[in-house]
């Protein structure tokens, strides 16, 4: 670097201290195009594009700093926050933990990483970085308001409540902290003085969407049924959402199966979709039985807001001559995660001599063996997560990606960011979200004609390509261990029969568990083995099983456990019961391979319909319903005809052997297909088409 440029950097640093921002970035951007730009010309500029509101160009230039030497503590703690603030909470704590690292713990990032643990649902762990923070402040009300509502979600409602009041003490104007109070004290059954504590909260903040749905709740729950709709009605008038509020509230709710008020929201949030508002992210609304219109239109508000496209450099032209085509595949799920489960056979089986396979992780540092093996399974490999959305796009540009996968949607840890800056002339959506992307620069999207029918395309953005048979690909070297367990063990009757549902527990809603407790009852000695999910589930449920009559030491609740131990312990089971409106996708494809009937009830959506897709591929209709009444009768013969299900159990052994569900290198040819069908389309000049691939003849 130029020897005049250190005084530069020190001017423009002077210039942007003493707010002269637009002459300092003029100076800054000047400096940034000489070699070796130091990393303080970089973290200046991000500050400067901060402030001003461009989130995006804060981003770009925090992550060039981090990539640089010497970059400072502070640039990783505020690019933790950007990305904190765009949704990918993992990658906000990886940042934050560095900003640590750098510099010692502080209290600002401990304060953020139980943010972003708490973003993702992982209450103990923000509790316990919350705890970190309060041993160097304590007298700060956020943080004395998220550790109350750490402990609220984790069952400890006494112990939140005292956290509210501190905040309360520091703050008496807490909104929130009075809203939070409200909950907890609902959790102790002291309706009357939550219902005030919420108005309280209302107080000081009439406009507050988040005290208004809890007021609405509390109502509902205290049986104050006029109040209840006036309180709806005062909620219907508030204005528009700002940050998704209703969904991240349903969602919360959903996540610890507490549904009193959530009919009532659920319907003026899809209402408010509808209206083009921020209403809720769309992940949020997969498992609440939302109309196929209405995730149309969530999807494409929250595109329109996190994923504006971008006028990049034009596309080379298409490359006809013959050549490998090169297929990019993007996920912050190359680790642990059922993603990896269920493609990394695909990976492994890809044809080299006609495909090249790039990897393009933007999760967490790939450290198991699981994401080792992704890696080994492509030819290429890039950990890219500390680059920003622009930047990743660029790599996959000049890597000359042809077909760019999405593996990640709209699930945690997404970055439409990047195919908003076409890393790829053609750009699919495939696996990991099971809907549609809203957006013009998403192509096409994988599926199979039972997820996506001819009639349903006016529901995706993009155009639909269906492979034959299941569109979800399976691994069949995934081996099933003898159980070594017993029944007592896992806490499950040595004779009574066992219906089980593996499923996360914002999966389960009223009416499926409504279903679940009216076949409990009508099989003497049944029980329901769930999956340990949400710290608040189990007393939730157990509370509306004693509704309905049920005694809720009739719900078993299996621990987690690895995946080989998770997939040996189904044989303890004797059928799996589907949820309705976010069926079993990777677990259905666990217990299918482990030898456990599932029973579905095929929906109106495609997240509703991947049980439906793999059990037809296996040759199993049996167990395919298409209401409410025929999913409890089958349920109730199967559970009262043992001979009827040990022939089943056989049938699906054999189907599981002979069907190609599990035939990975089959699959992996149908999916080959579809990419070279697609890039023919393009290479011809022809634009995006419905594409059915046809399967292979034996």
């Amino acid at each position: 670097m130029p020897s005049a440029t250190p005084p530069l950097l020190a001017q423009a640093e002077q210039m942007f201290r003493s707010g002269r921002a637009p002459q300092a970035e003029a100076m800054l951007r000047a400096i940034i195009d000489t070699p070796d730009t130091p990393a303080r010309a970089f973290e200046l500029l991000a500050f400067i594009r901060g402030n001003q509101g461009d989130l995006a160009g804060c981003e770009h230039y925090l992550a060039r700093a981090v990539a640089l030497p010497g970059c400072s503590a502070e640039a990783h703690f505020y690019l933790g926050r950007v990305r904190l603030q765009r949704g990918s909470a993992r990658e906000a704590i990886a940042c934050f933990e560095r900003a640590i690292r750098e510099a010692g713990e502080f209290f600002e990032a401990l304060h953020e990483i139980g943010v972003a643990h708490s973003a993702t649902g992982e209450h103990a762990r923000a509790l316990a970085a919350f705890e970190r923070a309060a041993r160097i402040n304590d007298r700060v009300p956020e943080l004395q308001l998220n550790l109350g509502s750490s402990l609220l979600a984790l069952q400890r409602p006494r112990q939140a409540v005292v956290h509210f009041e501190r905040a309360l003490k520091l703050q008496p104007q807490l909104a929130r902290a009075w809203s939070e109070r409200a909950m907890a004290l609902a959790e102790q059954g002291r309706l009357d003085e939550a219902i005030a504590s919420c108005e309280r909260a209302l107080q000081f903040a009439p406009q507050d969407v988040y005290a208004s749905m809890n007021h609405v709740v509390l109502l509902e729950r205290a049986g104050r049924d006029d109040a209840a709709r006036e309180a709806l009605s005062h909620l219907a008038r508030l204005p528009a959402d700002t940050g998704y509020l209703r969904g991240y509230w349903l969602h919360d709710r959903m996540l610890a199966c507490r549904w009193d008020g959530c009919a009532s929201l659920l319907q003026e949030t899809c209402h408010r979709v509808l209206a083009g508002e921020q209403a809720a992210e769309p992940f949020a609304l997969l498992p609440t039985g939302a109309e196929p219109e209405v995730l149309l239109a969530c999807a494409k508000r929250y595109a329109q807001d996190h994923a504006v496209p971008v006028r990049g450099p034009a596309p080379a032209p298409p490359d006809a001559a013959p050549r490998r085509l090169r297929i990019g595949y993007f996920s912050s799920g190359f680790g642990p995660h059922p993603t990896s489960q269920l493609i990394a056979r695909l990976f492994e089986c890809h044809d080299r001599t006609r495909f090249e396979s790039f990897g393009f992780s933007f999760g967490p540092p790939i450290s198991d063996p699981l994401g080792r093996r992704v890696m080994q399974s492509l030819d290429h490999f890039a950990e890219v997560a500390m680059r920003d959305d622009a930047q990743i796009a660029a790599l996959a540009r000049e890597a000359r990606i042809d077909i760019a996968i999405d593996l990640n949607g709209y699930i945690e840890g997404s970055r439409p960011g990047i195919f908003a800056h076409r890393a790829a002339p053609l750009q699919v959506s495939y696996l990991g979200y099971p809907g549609t992307m809203g957006t013009d620069f998403i192509d096409y999207i994988l599926a199979d004609a039972v997820v996506i029918r001819p009639e349903d395309q006016r529901f995706y953005s993009e155009k639909v390509v269906r492979l034959p048979g299941s569109y979800q690909c399976n691994d069949e070297l995934t081996e099933v261990a003898p159980c070594t367990s017993t029944r007592a063990q896992a806490g499950l009757p040595a004779d009574g029969f066992v219906f089980a549902c593996f499923n996360n527990n914002y999966k389960i809603t009223p009416d499926v568990f409504e279903v679940w407790m009216r076949i409990l009852s009508a099989v003497p000695g049944s029980v329901l083995w769930l999956l340990e999910g949400h710290a608040g589930a189990p007393s939730s449920l157990a509370a509306e099983a004693r509704t309905r009559g049920v005694d809720p030491s009739r719900i078993v609740w299996a621990k987690r456990a690895s995946h080989a131990e998770h997939l040996s312990r189904h044989a303890l089971a004797d059928l799996f019961l589907d949820t309705f409106h976010y069926n079993a996708h990777t677990t259905c494809s666990d217990a299918l391979r482990a030898g456990l009937p599932v029973l579905t009830r095929e929906g109106h959506t495609f997240a509703a319909r991947v049980a439906s897709s793999l059990l037809g591929a296996m040759g199993l209709p049996e167990l395919v319903t298409h209401d409410v009444a025929s999913y409890e009768a089958r349920a109730l013969e199967f559970a009262r005809s043992p001979e009827q299900l040990a022939a089943l159990r056989g049938k699906l052994l054999q189907q599981r052997e002979s069907s190609g569900v599990f035939d990975a290198r089959r699959f992996t040819r149908h999916f080959e297909a579809a990419c070279e069908a697609m890039w023919a389309r393009h290479v011809a000049g022809l634009p995006p088409e419905a594409i059915d691939v046809a399967p292979l003849v034996a």
